[in-house]
Order: structure tokens, then sequence, then C-alpha cells
């Protein structure tokens, strides 16, 4: 289906004008695709100090890459092996964005090299939720490449004990060595792209959708140059859906075992558990705890008990690119000329009733079946992500799997043939706004013009979520009005 508008014989007409035969469209995303390449090796290719003009590029990136969403979502789904062919044309230009940027070392995060030090701690029989990278047993183990290039020297690790395991099976393979650690992420990613389209297919959508994910410059840039670890809870999410969709008892085993990992790489996923949860799902719950409980037990063996590292230190920080509703709330709290202590136990009140009436809320609609996984799972990172006291453009790329697959025609009609907006589909175009916005948060880094950045970013998803909600609400009193004159 079209995001245009539902099919019609106008699209249809369109389409055979602009695309008479398949491989047209397939040769002009091959285009598309040698663009994007293009602006994103000359992003890599200049110096790190160069900031704007890199910036610049990355966001520059984003223009052939929406044109060649736009050409996906407005045009009719190839049919038959053409379709294949054009799946297989976006995977493979997925694979070469990412294999061409991996040997790129990071250039605007240290975290991919606190994941080898983190290894690297532990090994050495030291827990790395206990010892800070500057504490004196460690003294022996610094070096200028992996230890020299890190930051947080002061606070010990974040990371839950699935991404320590990855960052152990690549220290191993090859000590220090950060292409392979990034190489590692670069097969999670394609995973992801490959389930994304699986997906997208049962899903009864156009495969090559999984553009939206597989082409993206956000994840090409976090993930095969940062080298960040939401990579790879991401795949274990998608894993996830693709699985809860069947209530056999081995893919509820494994739904559950999915979600339990996905937890121990990035703590948040846990809350899906209302998303993917089943009437009786014990099999589901007792498989995700056990998984988690598992994945401790070696750590809180190491540590005597220590298994939280700099978390809870982390929940107390603010950064100027933390969440709209932490935002609005230090800026309430500025202007009010409240305390620090009574800001943040306002923010922490706040923050507690969207996660337990979030939670609640998606528990209900999913066991009533008002509201698929896809948008429980959209809702709950997108409460999180707001409540959040930094929000890294990493971060954000959890969000793409979901657009994709949420994504649909702005233009429906009425059972009557009357053409309408659709409100859903400009709420879906919130989080891509924000997807596509958000690298310019690395212009702010270290500066003090935050206002700028929440004007372009959160500005626009504002506004985008309140003309989402006019239409709906004009929707809904229109349809009172019909009945009332139907009633009359």
């Amino acid at each position: 289906m079209s995001i245009l508008q539902e099919d019609s014989p106008v699209q249809k007409q369109a389409v055979a004008i602009f695309f008479k035969r398949p491989e047209h469209r397939i040769a002009l995303l091959c285009g598309i695709f040698a663009i994007t390449l293009i602006l994103l090796k000359k992003a890599d290719a200049l110096p790190i100090q160069n900031t704007g003009p890199i910036v610049f590029l990355w966001l520059g990136s984003f223009v052939p890459y929406l044109f060649g969403c736009i050409l996906i979502l407005l045009t009719r789904p190839q049919q038959g092996r053409w379709q294949w062919i054009e799946v297989g044309v976006i995977l493979v230009g997925a694979a070469l964005l990412r294999v061409a940027l991996v040997a790129t070392p990071p250039n605007f995060s240290g975290d991919a090299w606190r994941y080898l030090w983190d290894a690297r701690v532990t090994l050495h029989d030291y827990s790395p939720y206990v010892y800070i990278p500057d504490a004196k047993p460690l003294v022996p183990l610094h070096d200028s490449l992996v230890y020299g290039q890190m930051g947080y020297h002061d606070v010990p690790t974040l990371y839950p004990p699935a991404a320590q395991a990855l960052y152990l099976l690549s220290y191993l393979l090859a000590p220090s060595n950060i292409v392979v650690l990034k190489a590692i992420f670069l097969c999670f990613d394609l995973t992801t792209c490959g389930v994304l389209a699986l997906l997208l297919k049962r899903r009864g959508l156009d495969p090559s959708r999984c553009i939206l994910y597989a082409w993206c410059p956000l994840p090409v840039v976090e993930f095969a140059v940062q080298g960040h670890i939401d990579v790879v809870m991401l795949t274990f999410v998608v894993l996830m859906v693709l699985c809860g969709q069947s209530t056999t008892y081995r893919a509820r085993l494994l739904t559950g075992l999915l979600l339990g990992l996905a937890t121990l790489t990035k703590l948040y996923p846990l809350i899906f558990l209302c998303a993917v949860l089943r009437r009786r799902d014990y099999v589901l719950l007792l498989t995700c705890f056990c998984t988690i409980i598992a994945g401790y037990i070696p750590f809180i063996i190491l540590g005597h008990g220590q298994v939280f590292g700099f978390f809870s230190t982390y929940l107390n920080q603010h950064g100027g690119n933390g969440g709209i509703v932490l935002v609005a709330i230090q800026l309430a709290g500025e202007h009010l000329k409240l305390s620090q202590s009574s800001s943040t136990l306002i923010e922490h009140g706040v923050a507690g009733v969207l996660i337990i009436g979030g939670v609640l809320a998606v528990l209900m609609l999913r066991l009533r079946e008002r509201i698929n996984v896809e948008m429980a799972i959209l809702i709950l990172i997108a409460i999180i992500f707001s409540i959040s006291s930094f929000v890294y453009p990493w971060y954000v790329t959890a969000l793409i799997p979901w657009v994709a697959l949420l994504l649909g025609p702005l233009w429906t009609e009425t059972s009557k043939g009357v053409a309408r907006i659709s409100a859903r589909s400009i709420a879906v175009l919130a989080p891509w706004y924000f997807i596509c916005t958000v690298d310019s948060e690395y212009l702010f880094l270290g500066k003090f013009a935050w206002s700028l950045y929440y004007i372009l970013v959160y500005g626009g998803i504002c506004a985008l979520l309140l003309l989402a909600l006019g239409v709906g609400l004009s929707h809904i009193v229109h349809k009172n009005e019909l009945k009332i004159l139907e009633g009359n």
C-alpha cells in the first residue's frame, strides 16, 4: 500500500507513467544509494576538528535517503521476482554503506573504546561494575589506545551483561581492535535489516520499506562509525517481535529469551514485556526473567553483589539533550525558581507516572487487541525518551523499524467514499522527523545554545503531534455530527 493514498486508479496511472518497467525504479534506487554513499564518505574523509561540515554532510545525506523512501512509499510495490530483486538491492546497499565506513575510528564518541576497556577489566578478574578506570588496581591496564580514547574515567560501567559478553567476544578475537568490535555490530545491524523486510512481508506491506532503516544515515553513522551497542538491542527486539507473532510453546520461549537478551543489553526493553505478553503467558515470563537472572549471576559473583555500576548516578544526571518532558520540567522549574532538589523530585514523580501509566495502558490495550505490537513498542520508546536525562542520536535508532511498519496512507477513504487525512499517519511522521534531525545535536554538544535545538527538533515533533491531535479530534466531532443527523 502507498503512503500517499489507498490504491486508486489515479495512483496506478501515475506509476505506469513514471515506472513503465520495474527496473526503472531499481535503477533510480541505485542512483540514490550512490549519492548517499558519496556524502557519507565525504564526511568520513574530513578531520574531526571540522565538526560543522561533518554534521552538515551527515544531515545532507538524509536528502537522497528521504527521496528513496518517498519513492518506495508513494508507489506500488514491485511484484513477483522483481520485488525480491529490489529488496536484495536494498540489503546489499545497506551492507555496502556500512562496510565502507566500518574501518573509520569513532570520532564523536568514545563509548566503543569503553566497551573494549570493560572487556579488558573483566578478563583481568575485576568487575567493571565495581572498579572505575582510574582505580589504583587498574592503573597497569592503562594505555593510550583504549584508555586514552574513552571517556568517563571516574565512573564504573553502565552496560549490562549481554553487552559485556559481546565486548569479551570481540576482545578475545582481537584485543583492543575497534574494527573487529564494529564488524560484530555490523552483523547484528544487517540482521535487523533482513528481519525487518521479513516482518513487513508478513504484515502484508512492501518489504522494500526496509529501506527506511537499511539506508538511513543515522544507524549507518552511529553503528558503523561510532560503534554503539544499541545496534544489538535493536536486533534482539526486532527478532522478538517476529517470534512473538506465533503462539506455539517454542515461539513463546524464544520470545521470552530474546526479550531477556534485549534487557541484558540496554535494560529499558524490559518494559516491552507488556507489548508481547499474552494471557497466561507463563513460558514467556519464566524464560525472560530466568535469562536476565542467569546473565547477571557471573557479575554478581565477580563484583560481590554490585552489578548496577554507574546506572543510579546516570539517572540523576541532566544534559542539554534531555527528553522533551524532562526539558519542559527543567524550564518550568527555572521560571518558577524551584530548587534543584524540588525539580528533581518532580522529574522522578512525572517519570514514574508516565512509565507506570504507559505500561498499564499498553498492557490493557494489547490484551484487548486494540493496538498492535509495533505501535505499543513505539509508544513505550517515546515515553522512555521523553523522560530520559540524555537522548543521544544513537538512542533514536530504536524508533526506525516501527516507523517503517506503522507509516500508513496519509489520505484514506471513509465508508462513504469521502477522502480524509489520517491522524495516525501524521503522528507516526513525528518520530521520523526526530530520526532525520537528531544528528544536528552534534552541533550543540559542549555548547549552551540548546534552545535552538529544542526549537528545531522538539518544536517540529510537537507541531506534528498537535496537528495529528487536531485532525483526530475533528474526525471525532464530524463522526458525532453525522450520528446526530442520522438520528434526526
